[in-house]
């Protein structure tokens, strides 16, 4: 009698991999729907594993599976969010976390006798249902099994048909026996050959094409034939080619065989092989639609690695050990399939306008055209690019967008995977296609000088090009593959990898850092480096990891540069990260000051042996901090255009400034921390001080404005601009004012407590006030008179403003705040004991001490632990731009007053 409740199966448990070199590869065996299926109900998924070893070469043929674990749509895109609830999508993956899997898949484990793992005789079998996420359930069911029969069958075409070869010519020209039985066993039998590139026949029922002629007309056969690759042509006749096609001029295999035989009777080619390889054609072979294989051999579509399934993921240990080997697992994989998630309503769009911009006649940067714009059709045309709608912009965007390419470990599966297939759903992504309009795109906006897809840029991310992970992406790989002969080269080595994939994410965030240890690994086996390369410690704490690379990134540098990576405390995921270490599982860093060289020419010490949580160098103490700004709430906080806060503390600052230049000058140049926002270079131009000046009057303007509609409720306040500067010149013109000098001036507001930053100084009168001091005391001030305030309100349409809180800067402003908006956000002005006016991060206080450390570019601002003056224990608040002193200017003569420090 049938149990009518039969045991629920017990939970898959891991075997220990045999050797360090030992990896389990995954079969699927069968796909079934439930009973009573569900629109939400996961189907059964029944996989075997296997164990093999990694090490020896040939090893069994594999291919890899690259995805991400969460969601793959991105539905934390504001403007795609609405696009899909628009559009009634609701997709299938449910948003449950990495750690909260949803659907089971059915294991069985064939555990090897052999200690190595290498038998294929089982001496065991583990059974067990396994968790895994919604998206790889989603993959294992949706990705087509013939995807790389389709591969295989189809030519690497883009535009030239007449050279258009598939991977069984390459086979045929290289000789490679074993990549040939590779592509013969990718399929579930052999067919008779088409075109490669000519659309869909042979290549969606999984029949692998050994007859598959190319643009010319030639078989595998006919090339293996012509270069004298005796094996390979016994494999093609074993699998069943026919020896009687023939090419464009009218050629068979034989006839390109006998011209080689020709050739060995006049001592041109080697003696033997075009005789024996006629002699084989001509004997013939029966065909064989085994292709060739072992009865045991599978073909690489067989079996698949995937981290999830096929680590331990709960073992520590050999989770590290494993991470450690996937610069092998990656690069023996026949190919690697990117699974970017379920289709959405823009997918089939998205594939279509990718290829439009491929085969295009004309490469889109080097055109007019705007991504993602709205140009019309006449513009298109008239560049040689078929028009590209916004429509069809929004689709590529939303490939772009996708958190596949947001995820740290596709670098090193992108990266180091030689053929790479793309799904979306059932459809396939042209990859190298996809890849290089990727570039295309990006690359036109680098001429352009501007990023024109901000309409799909969350309101509070960094403003970054949404192509700039894809293209990352594409330049590693090209970049392991020319070095310095690559489009962009760059030396392959944790600091640069680190910046370049900062933006990426890891669920687990140690793996910012372990995730790519698998290029770096590579990077040293390419030197002929022994030294074991680089192994992942997960008994580490995130803590250790980050310190630990960010130490090897300053010894590897011989410099200190690093600290300039450090953001705010306040801003940091890891509040308890050593203050020296960058939080590297933030989206962003903000290096301001690097650049520089603060440290002038005292002398680098090496970094100094301590624990693993602090850091020890040496520096000098430049300074005090004496009173500090505001700090900013946000992109479109109005204070980070102005804020009155600057002006008191222009006043603590002398009239000259330290390096001659007007204190209102070393107020704009520090807040853009005297850089060119276009060249990135040093100093900024001068124009952006007029910007600077045109846009505070825009801004008093507005705050005349605001206090206006105020004052009906508020007597103290001036019911109008007119009415505030006639107080202030009543103020002015009232003795003992009109007799001041500007030295005098200048001393009387020139301490905290004197330079009206009471509550009750803040107000439009004040302000007015505070500029005719500034004015009174500098010929020409980068700061507007009251006058010119008045000039800018009288002569500008405030309807804008008024309606809809809208606020148009002068045209001459923007390139100015758009260097300001980069450095100053998240940061607050300072001023210093010695009057030196800085740009410092958000947490800094009165009392914290400006310093220079030798090789670090920028200045620091420290905090003291201890008490007593003679503590050297800091912890590092963050860089600062000190204006007049980042060209080393205040430690000149101070080679002795440098100390040893300790970073906590």
């Amino acid at each position: 009698m049938t149990d009518p409740h039969p045991p629920s199966p017990e939970p898959y448990k891991y075997t220990p991999l045999p050797t360090p070199t030992s990896i389990r590869l995954l079969r699927i065996d069968s796909i079934t729907s439930p009973p009573t299926p569900t629109p939400n109900t996961p189907p059964n998924i029944s996989c075997t594993l296997k164990t093999i070893n990694i090490s020896p070469t040939p090893c069994p043929w594999y291919h890899t599976l690259s995805y991400t674990w969460h969601n793959p749509l991105p539905l934390t895109n504001e403007f795609l969010a609405a696009r899909y609830a628009e559009a009634g999508f609701h997709p299938t993956t449910t948003t449950t976390t990495a750690q909260q899997p949803a659907y089971t898949i059915h294991i069985t484990d064939h555990i090897p006798n052999d200690a190595d793992g290498s038998s294929s005789t089982a001496g065991s079998v583990n059974k067990g249902i396994l968790p895994v996420t919604p998206n790889l359930a989603n993959a294992l069911t949706s990705i087509p099994p013939s995807a790389w029969a389709r591969n295989v069958n189809r030519g690497n075409v883009k535009k030239e048909k007449d050279r258009v070869h598939a991977p069984v010519h390459w086979a045929g020209v290289s000789g490679d026996v074993r990549f040939l039985r590779c592509v013969l066993a990718g399929g579930t039998g052999m067919g008779t050959g088409v075109r490669a590139g000519d659309g869909e026949d042979g290549e969606g029922d999984g029949v692998v094409l050994v007859d598959l002629v190319d643009g010319q007309g030639r078989t595998g056969l006919s090339y293996a034939a012509e270069n004298g690759h005796v094996e390979c042509v016994r494999v093609f006749l074993e699998a069943g080619a026919d020896v009687a096609v023939r090419d464009g001029r009218g050629w068979g295999a034989g006839d390109y065989a006998r011209e080689g035989r020709e050739r060995e009777r006049e001592g041109e080619g080697e003696v033997g092989r075009w005789g024996e390889i006629v002699r084989i054609l001509e004997g013939g072979r029966e065909r064989n639609l085994k292709g060739g294989l072992d009865e045991d051999e599978d073909g690489p579509q067989t079996w698949v690695w995937i981290d999830q399934i096929c680590i331990n993921q709960n073992d520590l240990e050999e989770r590290a050990a494993q991470v450690s080997l996937m610069d092998q697992v990656y690069q023996k994989a026949q190919y690697t399939l990117v699974w970017l998630g379920e289709a959405d309503p823009d997918t089939e769009l998205a594939i279509r306008t990718v290829l439009k911009i491929d085969t295009a006649p004309k490469e889109l940067h080097d055109t007019s055209i705007t991504p993602y714009g709205a140009d019309d059709k006449e513009i298109y045309e008239r560049e040689g690019i078929p028009y590209i709608s916004p429509d069809e912009w929004t689709a590529l965007a939303s490939l772009f967008l996708r958190p596949y390419f947001r995820r740290l470990w596709v670098v090193q599966e992108n990266v180091l995977s030689g053929t790479i297939l793309g799904y979306c759903g059932c459809h396939e992504i042209p990859w190298r296609s996809f890849c290089r309009v990727a570039q295309m795109v990006y690359f036109r906006q680098l001429r352009m000088g501007r990023i024109t897809s901000n309409r799909f840029i969350n309101r509070l991310d960094a403003v970054a090009a949404i192509e700039e992970q894809a293209v990352n992406l594409v330049q590693w790989r090209e970049r392991l593959e020319k070095g310095e002969k690559a489009a962009v080269p760059r030396e392959l080595e944790l600091e640069n990898l680190v910046f370049d994939t900062w933006t990426f994410q890891a669920t687990d965030p140690r793996d910012k850092i372990f995730g790519l240890y698998g290029l770096l690994n590579k990077g040293v086996k390419g030197r002929g480096d022994t030294s074991g390369g680089w192994k992942a410690d997960y008994l580490k704490s995130v803590e250790e990891v980050y310190a630990d690379a960010t130490r090897e990134i300053m010894r590897a540098a011989g410099e200190l540069r690093m600290l300039s990576a450090v953001v705010d405390c306040s801003i940091k995921n890891i509040k308890s990260l050593p203050s020296w270490v960058p939080d590297y599982s933030l989206g962003f860093t903000n290096m301001m000051c690097a650049i520089y060289n603060a440290a002038g020419n005292l002398p680098i010490s090496p970094i100094r042996d301590t624990t693993w949580s602090t850091l020890g160098v040496s520096g000098v103490k430049i300074d005090t901090i004496l009173d500090i700004g505001n700090t900013t709430q946000g992109p479109s906080d109005q204070t980070m255009i102005f804020d009155p806060r600057w002006l008191e503390l222009l006043l603590l600052l002398p009239a000259t400034y330290h390096n001659g230049q007007q204190r209102t000058e070393a107020l704009w140049r520090t807040l853009c921390a005297d850089q060119n926002t276009n060249s990135k270079s040093t100093p900024a131009p001068a124009s952006y001080g007029d910007g600077f000046r045109k846009a505070l009057c825009v801004m008093l303007s507005i705050i005349a404005i605001n206090e206006a509609e105020q004052a009906l409720t508020n007597a103290r306040l001036p019911p109008s601009l007119s009415a505030a500067l006639a107080r202030v010149r009543n103020i002015w013109s009232t003795p003992p004012m009109p007799t001041l000098t500007p030295a005098e001036i200048e001393a009387d507001f020139s301490s905290p407590d004197l330079n009206l930053s009471m509550p009750q100084h803040q107000c439009l009168s004040y302000y007015l006030f505070k500029l005719q001091c500034l004015a009174r005391t500098e010929e020409t001030p980068y700061t507007p008179t009251p006058e010119q305030v008045e000039e800018c309100y009288r002569s500008t349409d405030w309807t804008a403003y008024r309606e809809h809180q809208t606020i148009v800067l002068p045209e001459e402003a923007g390139e100015f705040y758009q260097s300001v908006r980069s450095k100053y956000g998240k940061r607050r002005l300072f001023v210093t004991e010695k009057r030196y006016l800085g740009l410092g991060a958000r947490s800094v206080m009165v009392g914290d001490e400006v310093w220079v450390l030798p090789g670090a570019g920028a200045a620091f601002v420290l905090r003291r632990e201890g008490d007593g003056e003679g503590e050297r224990r800091f912890r590092m608040v963050g860089e600062a731009y000190v204006h007049g002193a980042m060209g080393g200017e205040l430690v000149r003569g101070l080679e002795g007053e440098v100390r040893e420090v300790e970073l906590v």
